[in-house]
């Protein structure tokens, strides 16, 4: 697969017609997932290449920054995900006030027909497209008629009678409820950062923890204490996070702290990724360091309980 930055660049770099899928793809959940097999074998049928087309920052983050959500995974691994699903071009091009304002007519003419040569379309049923998104996926299909191209429109993907969509897997994630949301995206959610120095404070209850630093943009789960994955050079070891603001030490920030089951690294400066399969409890006050030290047991042990009973 080819990373190519900004329209023109693959315009200039790819004379072939291609098949190309458009939209955000925050997450790459099962919609998403239902999109890229679409155009993937779509374009192995017709003997083309396949394309995903994204833009950056999210239109929300240039067009309204204070109703911009929080990012579910990064591009770097929206990126990696796309490639492991089988596109051969990821474009990614600049989103700007100016671009905004362009028309839905502008947009297929210019863009998809002459820029990119698009043989075919794959877009989910609520896909928008130009100025204040008033174009829409049967708009796109009757330009796909008018200008000769063939357009695939995916219906909604269901999981529990609920159709599947990023802003609704940020609100199960906001709420703590990562199992359903890790239904909805097809593989365990997480969070990818550095470890960095925190206070020290777990090492002396006994129980170490690594402090995770994310990517100002992803969104973190609801407060409280999950159980995890932690993945560490592509090994996985059981571990219980945090995520909140230590109330009990009165401190006002979120971090997050993972603590590893029976296993004991220093993993600062490490790449940590964090899978989140369930959450137990959560967060909560305590009087002293002796009550805090006391629920700590008790999670771990729940957790061992867990993964005695789901996991082995």
């Amino acid at each position: 697969m080819q990373t190519v930055h900004g329209i023109e660049t693959f315009s200039s770099l790819s004379q072939e017609p291609i098949i190309l899928a458009l939209g955000n793809f925050d997450g790459v959940h099962l919609g998403h997932q239902k999109i890229i097999t679409t155009t993937v074998n779509l374009a192995r049928k017709q003997q083309r290449k396949s394309a995903v087309l994204i833009f950056l920052p999210h239109p929300l983050a240039v067009l309204c920054p204070e109703s911009s959500p929080n990012l579910l995974i990064t591009v770097e691994d929206r990126i990696r995900m796309l490639n492991e699903a089988g596109i051969d071009y990821v474009i990614l091009h600049p989103f700007t006030k100016d671009f905004a304002l362009i028309t839905p007519e502008y947009f297929v003419r210019r863009i998809l027909v002459e820029q990119l040569q698009v043989a075919g379309v794959v877009v989910g049923y609520n896909y928008s497209f130009g100025h204040r998104g008033c174009g829409n996926s049967t708009d796109l299909q009757r330009y796909g008629q008018e200008y000769g191209f063939l357009v695939k429109v995916v219906p909604p993907v269901t999981v529990d009678g609920e159709s599947v969509g990023s802003s609704f897997i940020r609100k199960l994630l906001a709420a703590g409820k990562v199992e359903k949301a890790n239904k909805m995206l097809g593989y365990t959610f997480f969070l990818r950062g550095k470890v960095i120095h925190g206070d020290g404070r777990g090492h002396k209850l006994g129980f170490p923890t690594a402090n995770l630093k994310l990517a100002p943009e992803i969104m973190c789960p609801a407060s409280g204490v999950y159980l995890t994955q932690a993945i560490i050079s592509g090994q996985n070891y059981w571990s219980l996070t945090n995520i909140g603001r230590r109330p009990t030490f009165h401190k006002s920030e979120i971090s997050i702290e993972v603590h590893l089951l029976d296993t004991k690294k220093n993993l600062y400066a490490e790449e940590l990724v964090v899978r989140f399969l369930h959450r137990m409890r959560e967060e909560k006050s305590f009087a002293d360091a002796a009550f805090l030290i006391a629920q700590i047991n008790e999670d771990i042990q729940a957790a061992k309980n867990i993964i005695s009973r789901k996991y082995t």
